[in-house]
């Protein structure tokens, strides 16, 4: 009897399409390489009726990414080593840990007839971020195409003359950078959507007043680090948009007559960068803190009970202080009190007030009690799955003033995101001094300046940022959030950032 189930099973499985699946109906489509593999036929699901999600065997998605797997049957996961990242996925849940970050997907992994089932989402959205590869699917072909993104840092080339050596990178497209040396000898510059291939990019040798060059690539942005001669005297960057290039010029100075032993330890070098300082002089005489959430819009609530809006308000008021008395610069709070405002009327009272800055003030939250760190965020289009999902989770909060038909459509956020990339640099520029000011006093993980489609962002008129101070679903970060000391610090934070975006600017 059981040999004729069997058959009958497989002979559904065979007879299905991917078109028109019944429950646990299996069909076949081509995996297509182009590293020179030759194709592959795997076996793919849809093990719900109503659900157009399909599913992949994990043991098949390891072999599309030529990824290590571990399966660890007592607590039902599965570890993928993808490139240079780490993928836990757990049996029954949404859940996939990537590099310690956890991530939601739509529908569950599942374990059906001895398999790891894994969504269809996990391989054409989660991974390529973190392989440099793009994924295309075809239902109609039932081709799943694996390809090389390709790398829109293209190329490095030096000149030299008497007085400075010029390090010019080359790009596929226009691309956000922001530049720093805050380690002396060494210029940091980070290349917001960029891909790079850290081989090509290895110089050893010198060049003029470079010592050496490396690059890094992580999951969201390119970084290229330049070490600097210790006779350098300024750094200066240029950005052209035709044809898109980014210029590292390092100018000459004079050593001193008798250099110190540690001489090149010691010695800073001015940075400027001429695309953010010429585009724009800005004056900030007045800057708008925005308190996220209130009245009947709690936020995320902490472990014990601790409320965002609660944490957000008094940040934001010791904000408002430091910045009064050591910057001397007018302060509006979009709300005082518990109250709610829609999203978009928080940025129409920056607009209104004609405000130099608008710094949004949050806190974040994870079903995962382990999660922590802080976060700085400027508005453009999201990079990785994990920026879209802190994004959507702050934009809900117009759901609480209109129903969810009136949600802003992509349109929307396209004509605001214009208005907004006119401050794209400075705005990105101010996050990076956040974090900065963040990492040297708070004690978090630091988890990175990141760019989403937050709604409180769009429409700006001046430089905007949006901040998650901490965790409230950590035990010990609510404990923190809710301390008025730690809330100083984040505001002293604050105060530093701006100090150093207005010396800049002005």
């Amino acid at each position: 009897m059981t040999l004729r189930i069997l058959a009958i099973v497989l002979a559904v499985l065979a007879a299905s399409t991917l078109g028109a699946v019944d429950v646990c109906g299996q069909d076949m489509l081509t995996v297509i390489y182009d590293d020179g593999r030759q194709p592959d036929e795997i076996p793919v699901w849809q093990l719900e009726k109503d659900s157009e999600e399909l599913f992949l065997r994990a043991n098949d998605v390891a072999k599309i990414f030529k990824a290590t797997q571990f399966w660890n049957a007592s607590t039902r996961k599965v570890i993928l080593g993808i490139h240079k990242s780490r993928f836990t996925i757990t049996v029954d849940t949404r859940v996939v840990v990537i590099d310690g970050d956890p991530i939601m997907l739509r529908s569950d992994i599942r374990y059906e007839s001895g398999f790891v089932m894994i969504p269809m989402e996990f391989v054409l959205d989660l991974v390529p971020p973190y392989t440099l590869r793009a994924l295309t699917w075809d239902p109609s072909a039932r081709t799943l195409s694996v390809d090389k993104v390709g790398y829109n840092v293209a190329g490095l080339t030096f000149a030299t003359t008497d007085d400075r050596s010029t390090a010019t990178i080359e790009l596929t497209e226009p691309l956000i950078h922001h530049v720093d040396s805050n380690t002396p000898g060494l210029v940091r510059l980070k290349i917001y959507g960029g891909r790079v291939d850290p081989a090509k990019f290895l110089v050893r040798e010198a060049h003029g007043l470079f010592d050496g060059v490396r690059a890094e690539q992580t999951d969201r942005d390119a970084y290229v680090y330049f070490d600097i001669k210790r006779y350098t005297s300024r750094v200066v960057v240029e950005q052209d948009e035709t044809p898109p290039r980014i210029r590292v010029v390092l100018e000459k100075g004079d050593l001193p007559e008798i250099p110190e032993p540690d001489f090149a330890g010691k010695k800073q070098v001015e940075v400027v960068d001429r695309r953010a300082v010429e585009h724009r002089r800005l004056r900030i005489r007045k800057i708008v803190i925005d308190p996220g959430h209130g009245g009947k819009d709690d936020g995320k609530i902490g472990v014990t009970g601790v409320l965002e809006k609660d944490v957000n308000l008094e940040v934001a008021k010791k904000t408002r202080e430091a910045l009064r008395r050591s910057v001397g610069v007018e302060v509006v709070l979009t709300r005082e009190d518990d109250r709610l405002l829609s999203l978009t009327r928080r940025t129409e009272i920056a607009n209104e007030l004609e405000a130099d800055l608008f710094i949004s003030i949050h806190c974040n939250s994870w079903f995962s009690p382990e999660t922590g760190g802080f976060e700085a965020y400027f508005l453009s289009p999201a990079k990785t799955e994990w920026d879209r999902a802190v994004a959507m989770a702050e934009n809900a909060a117009d759901d609480y003033l209109r129903p969810a038909s009136d949600a802003g459509s992509d349109i929307d956020f396209i004509l605001w995101d214009i208005v907004q990339n006119e401050y794209i640099n400075e705005s990105s520029h101010l996050a990076e001094l956040i974090q900065i000011a963040m990492n040297d006093r708070l004690g978090l993980r630091d988890r990175g300046v990141k760019q989403a489609g937050f709604t409180v962002l769009q429409g700006a008129r001046m430089p905007a940022v949006l901040i998650e101070t901490g965790f409230l679903s950590n035990p010990e970060e609510e404990r923190l959030l809710a301390d008025p000391e730690f809330q100083a610090k984040v505001a002293d934070g604050i105060v530093e950032a701006v100090k150093k975006f207005k010396a800049r600017y002005e």
